[in-house]
């Protein structure tokens, strides 16, 4: 590195403590051993199922690794094949940087890496929890749902109302039907056009969207 022992020390400090970390600290365990056996990557249908990881910096490194993947995945691959990529409850990812800079970059070369991509969130206004007003985290977040050109709105409470006309770019009649929107029933806004759909699903599809405990009643 062309530099003096001491000054290498104090450069590369913070990476030593985050290294740290991952070896003898809180996040030991994830990263230093073995790879879990029977993964693969090449299946049809692959789910990273964060959900037990509820600590941000272990959710922030995990996510850092596996957008590493998709990048060289989606950038790298010549197979011709044709992703679906969700994000589910996307502003939590919004908060890792790395990440926001990853999703910027699939939106905007998502035709050319032969990708769709998907974000869902409960609320617009989780958007603004990714970070402080006016940082770049803020900043990405908007940036993605510039670049996103469906929208699809279910009916949301009457104090996130006033939230969705700026930044989806509806229209006062828009914002009053996705007020009276039925369980089910969705405003699609498509570029500048926008529809009332009704989703309908089948018995076999059923358990796929079905979140209730067992015995509830689903919507």
């Amino acid at each position: 590195m062309r530099m003096p022992a001491a000054e290498t020390r104090t450069e590369l400090r913070e990476a030593a403590y985050g290294l740290r970390r991952l070896v003898d600290g809180d996040l030991a365990g994830m990263f230093d051993g073995p790879t879990t056996g029977g993964i693969d990557l090449e299946a049809p249908v692959v789910a990273f199922d964060l959900s037990g990881i509820t600590e941000y910096t272990s959710l922030g490194v995990v996510m850092i690794c596996v957008s590493a993947w998709l990048r060289r995945l989606l950038s790298e691959s010549d197979d011709g094949v044709r992703r679906i990529i969700v994000y589910d409850e996307a502003w939590k990812v919004l908060r890792v940087p790395g990440v926001a800079r990853f999703l910027n970059e699939s939106w905007k070369m998502a035709r050319q890496w032969g990708v769709q991509n998907i974000a869902v969130m409960h609320r617009l206004s989780d958007l603004a929890s990714v970070g402080d007003a006016g940082s770049e985290a803020i900043e990405l977040a908007k940036g993605l749902l510039s670049d996103s050109q469906t929208r699809v709105i279910y009916q949301q409470a009457s104090n996130e109302l006033g939230k969705l006309r700026e930044p989806l770019q509806l229209t006062e009649r828009e914002v009053a039907a996705v007020s009276g929107l039925s369980p089910g029933v969705a405003l699609w806004k498509v570029g500048q056009r926008s529809f009332v759909v009704e989703h309908v699903v089948s018995r076999a599809e059923r358990w796929m969207v079905d979140t209730e405990p067992e015995g509830g009643v689903t919507a």
